[in-house]
């Protein structure tokens, strides 16, 4: 599900994560809850999975771990709670998420070995419509400089989807009380390919009825506080 991305596009960790799986699902694939292959450690990377708007557990969750292929993976007990063995220890550049049905994954560097997740329901808005984002410090990873180390900071991301339809729309983040606009990222793609990718804020791309519009709203990782944006988008027929 994951390979190691170059600073390339912006949108890389991200999009990967996105185009994985078909929308709302859960099962990476694999013969089990837990891929039964000798992998290289005793560690055992534990936590809970839990909705992140109203703090309820998410059973039947998914949680992966990206090193090695078939990427091991663990299933959330009723509690949300998990279990994923025979992991080697923390760092290497290796990655960990969890994903469940009609919720966004969430991506953390593989840092420790309890780490909790918080996923976003899935959120889409209509073109031409509006709302409000708001990006916490411990929010999914969608960029970092591990591969290319001394090139920025490390960015966390809100993903919102737009419902498509024919035209040119632009998109923009407004930062609640004004000020700095944040990097702003929206990607055109149809099944898993991505068809039109743009940086900038605000951001304008062509549309068509068919494909899906995704808008990721970036912060600095372990910025001190909460950011909100009011993400707006506006429509021209061609």
């Amino acid at each position: 599900m994951y390979a190691a991305p170059r600073r390339t596009s912006w949108t890389g960790t991200v999009l990967l994560l996105v185009l994985a799986l078909p929308c709302g699902s859960s099962t990476p694939t694999g013969p089990s809850s837990i891929t039964p292959l000798p992998l290289p450690g005793n560690e055992v990377l534990t936590g809970q999975v839990i909705d992140r708007t109203t703090s309820v557990p998410l059973p039947g969750a998914t949680v992966v771990f990206s090193q090695h292929h078939p990427s091991p993976y663990a299933t959330t007990d009723y509690a949300g709670r998990y279990s994923l063995p025979g992991l080697p220890g923390p760092g290497g550049g290796a990655f960990v998420w969890a994903s469940a049905e009609g919720y966004e994954d969430d991506l953390h560097d593989y840092r420790a070995t309890s780490q909790d997740f918080r996923l976003y329901p899935i959120e889409r808005i209509p073109a031409g419509g509006s709302t409000m984002v708001t990006v916490r410090p411990d929010d999914s990873l969608c960029w970092n400089d591990i591969w290319e180390p001394g090139y920025g900071s490390d960015y966390v991301c809100r993903i919102v989807r737009i419902v498509p339809t024919d035209g040119d729309m632009t998109v923009e983040a407004l930062p609640a009380g004004g000020g700095y606009r944040p990097p702003l990222v929206v990607a055109v793609r149809a099944g898993n390919r991505v068809l039109v990718e743009r940086l900038g804020n605000p951001v304008s791309v062509p549309l068509t009825g068919g494909t899906e519009i995704v808008a990721f709203v970036a912060m600095v990782s372990g910025s001190p506080t909460t950011q909100s944006f009011t993400l707006t988008t506006s429509m021209s027929p061609r």
